[in-house]
């Protein structure tokens, strides 16, 4: 051990006085270190009955997670087995794949009983450590960083009980890890409760949708009545094909990233990748869309976005279209449920091509059938969808805005 500066943000004992000076030593002096049991794959089940495994799938980033399919269970014999059972608030840290280091979590009162599985390393604190304390440090960017550099480079990323046994930390008296450690407890715990919000503003959204778009949700006129029956249409019946160049060079040039939608090109690949081409973009205006038929694992069939900026240069090979009747907003929110995937899936005629893009012909993407009420309840459902996207969004950035409060206090309080 060795005496280190003390941080600038600290917390005082019941005289108002520092505490002792903090010191530099490695998370094995001050925990004991146990990796999981490796059980025999004939003793493990699937039913509920006998005791519940703890196994790296079963840890994601701060909590410990369960269902059907990824809970197993042991039915045989404890006895020589069991120094392997959990207590509540042992540290668990799954040891590897693509996120080891991230699949760190305490374990709850429900979880405690479970029976630690091989590639799970248990941290327990020894007499003068807070384990909470010890579990802000695993958590933190720094452990992310040194279990990078220190990992295996074999496929299977992975983590040894030395390396963590050596990773260095500042301690200071007990009394003064509790405090941190309970502070940072309560910043945690507003993360929580705001990322459960924003959950559950989404879910409530996706719920509204489909209520709207399968028309069991209706909205009514200003004089109370509701609005004519919606009607269906070809998209060809109701947009135009978008094959504008562009006469001179625009510097926003974007591209459609999954799940984010339009984003600069230098913002998703650190540079403009367009040159000084203009004969591979398509010059779209505020207002209109554009289809990028790349598939991902969120969007299998592709994904349609509503351009809200000016004016932007985007790849000649997305489907770019503008709406001649219809509102922009609606059909966003209409896009944005993935309503087209099942025609969009009908329309493949073949696995993705070479460059990763779907093989659906642009004559057959525009005989796709959209629904088209009434222009007036297009812009009320719009308007009403938009208002709940705003709240999400404020709940995003408070989530974002409380995280980066966090970081600023770790850096403060850990040295």
């Amino acid at each position: 051990m060795k005496t280190v500066l003390t941080p600038s943000l600290r917390f005082k004992d019941d005289n108002e006085s520092d505490y002792s000076s903090w010191v530099i030593s490695n998370v094995g002096m001050h925990t004991e270190q146990l990796n999981g049991y490796a059980f025999k794959s004939h003793d493990i089940s699937e039913s509920s009955e006998g005791y519940k495994l703890m196994r790296g799938i079963n840890i994601t980033e701060g909590r410990i997670r369960h269902s059907v399919k990824i809970d197993r269970f042991y039915n045989g014999s404890v006895s020589k087995i069991e120094k392997y059972f959990l207590q509540e608030n042992d540290l668990v840290i799954g040891m590897d794949g693509s996120k080891v280091g991230k699949n760190v979590a305490l374990i709850n009162a429900e979880d405690s009983g479970s029976l630690l599985v091989q590639r799970v390393a248990r941290l327990r604190p020894k007499k003068g450590t807070s384990i909470k304390y010890i579990y802000q440090h695993i958590t933190s960017a720094k452990f992310q960083r040194y279990v990078d550099i220190v990992n295996t480079s074999s496929a299977i990323p992975h983590i040894s009980k030395k390396q963590i046994d050596d990773y260095k930390l500042s301690y200071p008296s007990f009394e003064e890890q509790t405090k941190i450690a309970s502070f940072l407890t309560s910043v945690d715990s507003r993360i929580s409760q705001l990322t459960e919000k924003h959950r559950l503003l989404k879910e409530y959204k996706k719920g509204v949708m489909q209520q709207i778009f399968s028309q069991q949700l209706r909205f009514k006129d200003e004089d109370g009545k509701v609005f004519p029956e919606w009607e269906v249409f070809r998209l060809a019946d109701i947009a135009k094909p978008i094959k504008r160049k562009a006469k001179v060079v625009i510097e926003n040039v974007m591209t459609i990233s999954a799940g984010k939608g339009f984003l600069h090109q230098k913002e998703r690949f650190s540079q403009v990748i367009a040159g000084t081409s203009l004969d591979k973009y398509t010059h779209l205006k505020k207002g209109e869309f554009a289809y990028n038929r790349g598939n991902s694992k969120s969007y299998t069939y592709g994904c349609i976005y509503l351009l809200n900026d000016s004016e932007a240069l985007v790849p000649f090979v997305y489907r770019s279209f503008g709406l001649e009747k219809g509102v922009p907003d609606f059909y966003e929110q209409l896009f944005g449920l993935k309503y087209l995937d099942r025609q969009l899936r009908r329309l493949i005629s073949s696995s993705a091509r070479m460059d990763g893009l779907l093989n659906i012909g642009e004559k057959d993407f525009y005989q796709v059938t959209v629904p088209f009420p009434h222009e007036a309840e297009q812009q009320k459902i719009a308007q009403f969808l938009q208002s709940i996207d705003k709240k999400i969004d404020a709940v995003t950035q408070q989530v974002e805005q409380t995280k980066q409060f966090k970081k600023g206090l770790l850096q403060q309080m850990f040295v």
